[in-house]
């Protein structure tokens, strides 16, 4: 697997991976998604150079992608081709999304994740701990990116 830095050539990658994203796990909200598609394209522009891809044999297969908030940083997306789930590509994509972060000088890095999302195992085995329930439909976690990994 190869990580590199997004190019605007792979917006379509994103929008068509947050899409079966929206269908597989929050399909009541793909209405509202949809709604929101220019406000979301326009958020990916703005973090497009906080954006990793990860790439097996050329061909994408994930993406990270954060953005800073005051001396914070927040995971905006973390998405892995389903035929590469459970591959070490989300762990890879996690990790070098943290050092970015972290080398860009935030100081915890926080997101927001659906109870029923799976990939709550992949924060909680990299050290992030859960600090609201999600009684508003996403749970809130945080990691310090304080001392590096």
């Amino acid at each position: 697997m190869a990580l590199r830095g997004a190019i605007v050539a792979d917006l379509p990658l994103i929008a068509r991976f947050e899409r079966r994203y929206m269908d597989d796990v929050e399909p009541e909200s793909v209405q509202g998604w949809l709604n929101a598609i220019d406000r979301n394209l326009a958020m990916w522009i703005d973090n497009l150079n906080r954006t990793v891809v990860a790439q097996v044999d050329d061909v994408a297969v994930g993406y990270a992608m954060w953005t800073p908030s005051g001396a914070r940083a927040v995971l905006v997306s973390i998405n892995v081709d389903p035929t590469r789930r459970r591959t070490g590509v989300g762990k890879g994509l996690l990790a070098r999304t943290l050092g970015d972060a972290r080398a860009a000088g935030a100081t915890d890095m926080d997101l927001g994740v659906r109870p029923h999302n799976p990939a709550r195992h992949l924060y909680q085995q990299a050290g992030f701990h859960q600090v609201a329930d999600g009684s508003d439909g996403y749970e809130r976690w945080t990691l310090s990116l304080a001392g590096g990994e």
